[in-house]
């Protein structure tokens, strides 16, 4: 439990007894500085990359049919997107030399427009540990979405579901001193 705790500690950019950690400066304003119709991917990538929505329509995609609750009810949709793990995998998520299964440490945050997040792990989304189908939707209900939406089949809540994702930020926590 405290290696969680230490864990959760360095995510946050915080530790026990410091000032509470401020926002990022990158993910602050995200519809300001990620153009209408992009999702940008950030972070501990070798290949950080802008992405339109059409881009990323045109890659492989998936197809899952969802159902999760909400405050207003259980929600049902057929999403189709892209899988998250591979978009990451493709920017080259920044792994440190020698360090036994060092993918499992990163973060992806997701952003929405409105600023809304989702944090979650690289290991929960890699085909080689979680598996969990983790998708970027372009199209929900066989319509269009103008802004993709963070899409997580097997979550019974919809809270990590972020609509109107504009950034993808890949974090590499500091060590646990």
């Amino acid at each position: 439990m405290a290696v969680l705790a230490a864990c959760c500690l360095a995510l946050a950019g915080g530790c026990a007894g410091s000032a509470p950690p401020s926002a990022p400066a990158a993910s602050a304003a995200p519809a300001a500085s990620t153009p209408p119709g992009q999702v940008r991917i950030t972070g501990a990538v070798g290949r950080p990359s802008l992405l339109s929505v059409a881009a990323l329509a045109a890659m492989p995609s998936q197809t899952v049919g969802v159902e999760f609750g909400t405050d207003k009810g259980a929600q049902r949709h057929t999403y189709l997107g892209t899988p998250l793990a591979g978009l990451i995998d493709k920017a080259g998520p920044v792994l440190i030399p020698g360090v036994k299964h060092d993918e499992l440490s990163l973060g992806v945050l997701v952003v929405g427009a409105d600023g809304y997040r989702a944090l979650l792990s690289y290991g929960e989304l890699s085909p080689g540990f979680g598996n969990t189908g983790v998708l970027l939707a372009t199209s929900q209900d066989g319509k269009p979405l103008t802004r993709p939406r963070l899409v997580l089949p097997r979550d019974v809540n919809g809270g990590r579901y972020v609509s109107d994702v504009v950034e993808i930020d890949v974090i590499h926590p500091p060590s646990v001193r």
